[in-house]
């Protein structure tokens, strides 16, 4: 049977088991006894950033500390820039990527990672300065220089919902630091970024503002080895259970002020 599909064998058996209860064998195939790792950024608030203590914290680590004590087990934490994190997640460095992955077709059909139901529903959305007012809609993107974190899906995603030959020169940049930082130079006209994250940061930052037309509305979660497949079926009961149960829109609404409606998830790109 071909790898994707022992993969949905697995996912249908935990998710059709009582109260989403998953088998201890997803511990065999860790990468550290009774330890979870995973690979976030921690560069991209409120998703995975560094609070004022100088530690790891944010909506994905919340998540993932919340899944592993379910699971009775410890998380381990390790921070790389994201266009680092999927290709370790494919040469074994994490056991999960958890740091607002975007479902994308090709990531949903991939052999090389396994990616788990959703855990938040965001979009993308024009970020800019709040003096400009040369973009005060998508329609002013056209031709204008756009920031985007090196390696993300957004960019594929607003492309698609852009007029053909509208978009402008792409930089690419390792986290919001720097995009922001380029964005406040002038180097850059706007991020092209999810909405959620931006949204958040705007609330502390008079100088920037996020555009309310959400456009390419998506569903992220959290990636899984391919090596792991018992952990992917672990893992995934407790996600439907917390989207059910009301545990993730409490993590949303302390992380992003905002809830979501996981009623009104968009169907699966294909």
């Amino acid at each position: 049977m071909p790898q994707q599909g022992l993969i949905a064998t697995a996912l249908a058996l935990a998710l059709a088991a009582a109260g989403g209860t998953a088998s201890a064998d997803f511990r065999d195939s860790l990468l550290k006894p009774d330890t979870i790792v995973v690979g976030t950024t921690g560069s991209a608030p409120p998703f995975s950033m560094i609070g004022d203590d100088g530690k790891l914290a944010g909506f994905d680590i919340a998540v993932m500390e919340k899944v592993a004590a379910d699971l009775g087990v410890k998380v381990e934490f390790r921070q790389l820039d994201w266009s680092g994190l999927l290709p370790g997640l494919v040469a074994d460095r994490f056991d999960v990527v958890s740091s607002g992955v975007t479902r994308t077709a090709d990531r949903l059909a991939s052999d090389d990672l396994i990616m788990l139901s959703p855990y938040i529903v965001n979009g993308v959305a024009v970020t800019k300065l709040a003096a400009n007012d040369a973009i005060e809609s998508w329609e002013d993107v056209c031709g204008k220089t756009v920031g985007v974190i090196r390696g993300s899906a957004e960019i594929g995603l607003i492309e698609a919902s852009l007029p053909a030959d509208c978009l402008g020169t792409v930089k690419e940049y390792p986290g919001w630091t720097e995009l922001s930082l380029d964005l406040k130079n002038r180097r850059i006209d706007w991020i092209g970024m999810d909405f959620l994250g931006p949204n958040y940061l705007a609330a502390t930052d008079d100088a920037i503002t996020v555009l309310p037309e959400i456009r390419s509305p998506k569903t992220q979660s959290v990636a899984v080895s391919p090596n792991d497949p018992e952990l992917a079926a672990a893992i995934d009961p407790l996600l439907a259970q917390y989207r059910e149960d009301g545990t993730l829109n409490a993590l949303v609404e302390e992380y992003f002020g905002q809830p979501v409606d996981f009623s009104q998830m968009p169907a699966d790109p294909s």
